[in-house]
């Protein structure tokens, strides 16, 4: 009777719950310390920073004796899944209302299982880089190329860029003029925060980089980088994300993480990233509704 009650409780269905702020120290040990290849606190980065800025609050909780899982929510704009892949399966969606998903593969796709069937749904296979410190080249041997905390004056062409990496990592056909303007008001705000650099005269930048995570305890997630066509091919790219790197560990020490996730049909773009101090840790998932 002991080992039926077991899997009774094995095999039925969570429900997630709103995590409250006494649990914010354990959820963010478990998450810090989750079994991974790439290390837990580096793959988890993001949900970290989001504990430790916005506390429990966007916070999902799926558990039971067995399973454990969060989910950072964000409604009708992002949800990033975390934790056993078992327990996001066996639990509803934690939001229905979500333009996109980030998160390590095995957890992405237990909860892109829950989504059912959405014609809207471009699902992208990615992989997820950290630097090692050891390899990220000097400043003698990739110099700065520029790269600058971007000014307001930049939104307009930074707003094309960002629109153009949309149509480059195929979220769908180029979103108009709502699209643009839409990028340009996320952008507006993500450059108050001083979390947006670019190269070129200002005005009119020809790189753009951000950084989606930017904790003095957790590290640094650079996201949203990309060149203009006709600066492409020059190494501008390994040149600034180099510089953001070591920008980043002069911040924050030499052993501090960095990391960010990318195309895994993107040659071009990962040996960018080696170049500049990455090493290519587990899959990873990003989907997105179009």
């Amino acid at each position: 009777m002991r080992a039926a009650g077991a899997w009774d409780r094995l095999t039925s269905r969570l429900r997630w719950r709103r995590a409250i702020p006494g649990e914010l120290e354990t959820i963010s040990a478990r998450l810090a310390s989750y079994p991974s290849e790439a290390g837990g606190a580096a793959r988890h980065m993001f949900a970290l920073s989001t504990l430790e800025s916005h506390g429990t609050e966007p916070i999902r909780v799926a558990a039971d004796d067995q399973r454990w899982a969060i989910a950072v929510v964000f409604p009708g704009r992002l949800v990033v899944p975390c934790g056993d892949a078992a327990a996001i399966r066996a639990a509803p969606a934690p939001t229905k209302r979500w333009r996109l998903l980030v998160g390590d593969v095995a957890a992405g796709d237990a909860l892109l299982d829950r989504t059912g069937v959405d014609d809207g749904l471009i699902v992208h296979d990615q992989r997820f880089l950290t630097v090692d410190p050891d390899r990220v080249p000097g400043a003698t041997e990739l110099r700065d190329p520029g790269l600058r905390r971007a000014e307001r004056a930049d939104l307009d062409t930074l707003a094309e860029l960002a629109v153009q990496l949309h149509v480059d990592d195929h979220f769908g056909p180029h979103p108009g003029r709502a699209g643009l303007r839409g990028y340009r008001q996320r952008l507006e705000t993500t450059l108050a925060q001083g979390l947006v650099w670019c190269v070129g005269p200002v005005g009119a930048p020809v790189f753009k980089l951000e950084r989606s995570v930017s904790s003095p305890r957790w590290g640094v997630q650079l996201a949203g980088i990309v060149a203009a066509p006709e600066a492409r091919g020059s190494g501008l790219g390994r040149a600034a994300v180099a510089t953001s790197v070591r920008q980043a560990l002069a911040e924050g020490g030499p052993r501090r993480p960095v990391s960010l996730h990318v195309r895994g049909d993107n040659p071009a773009a990962l040996r960018a990233y080696a170049a500049a101090g990455f090493v290519d840790r587990e899959a990873w998932r990003l989907a997105v509704r179009a």
